[in-house]
């Protein structure tokens, strides 16, 4: 497959609480508008940003795992479990929905930004499960620097979040100019969003293209190339949210 590119136009758009919230959907809900049905285990991904003081009001959820995302705000977290809590930048939450859960979100500052991805583990071993939910603040996820690009892991190795659904995570901030290689594993799918700046992305000659500020990608590891290089703008640097998973994770995964 190599690199396959979407732009924002090709993706699936949202709103809540009257306009309030608005998101681009890399990967929708299904009968929606977007990018690609699933990718892997990747049933639904959203990119959203609230205008103003904005809120979800409660809403159930089962079997998946759904993580949201701080970019930069507030984001309230309330639910039937009794849970009441606050991520900003950087941070993370994480529902189980296991047998069942309802929640509520709220963006408590104009410009809260983030993103929320459902993972889907086996659904019909999870919904066997009772619900859990967890927060992470920044501070918990390890990070390093190479040579200009902060390396943050969100899921995975060291990271402290763990999920029944195979899948590694993480948040790419290039400085300008800046040029990271990563190692692709055969027969897995790593999904690319740009939400900062733009640059480039190459496995090999035949299999290169340009990023742009919300384009959305799908690369895999073509014959024997298996290093993706990306390259930051000289001018403005890049951020990427990046997730890999199994092209086939052995399970039924539910059909869209």
């Amino acid at each position: 497959m190599g690199i396959e590119l979407f732009s924002a136009g090709q993706q699936g758009v949202g709103a809540f609480d009257g306009g309030k919230f608005v998101e681009q959907r890399p990967i929708s809900f299904p009968g929606e508008k977007t990018a690609v049905n699933r990718v892997g285990s990747l049933f639904y991904w959203a990119w959203g940003k609230a205008t103003e003081v904005a809120e979800i009001g409660m809403h159930p959820h089962k079997s998946f795992e759904i993580l949201t995302y701080v970019i930069e705000g507030i984001v309230e977290h309330r639910d039937s479990l009794g849970s009441l809590e606050t991520v900003t930048n950087g941070g993370a939450q994480v529902i189980q929905a296991g047998s069942g859960v309802y929640h509520s979100e709220a963006f408590r500052t104009a410009g809260s930004e983030g993103l929320q991805i459902w993972f889907e583990p086996h659904l019909s071993v999870t919904v066997k499960q009772p619900a859990t939910y967890h927060q992470y603040q920044h501070e918990l996820f390890p990070s390093s620097n190479e040579e200009g690009v902060t390396v943050k892991t969100v899921i995975g190795g060291e990271a402290p979040i763990k999920l029944d659904t195979e899948a590694t995570m993480y948040d790419w901030t290039f400085e300008p100019g800046a040029s990271y290689r990563y190692k692709l594993s055969p027969n897995r799918l790593l999904a690319l969003l740009v939400i900062r700046g733009q640059g480039t992305t190459q496995i090999d000659v035949e299999a290169s293209g340009t990023l742009s500020h919300k384009d959305f990608a799908v690369v895999q590891a073509t014959g024997e190339q298996n290093l993706l290089q990306l390259t930051a703008d000289s001018e403005q640097g890049l951020r990427i949210i990046a997730i890999e998973v199994p092209e086939d994770p052995g399970y039924p995964l539910y059909h869209k």
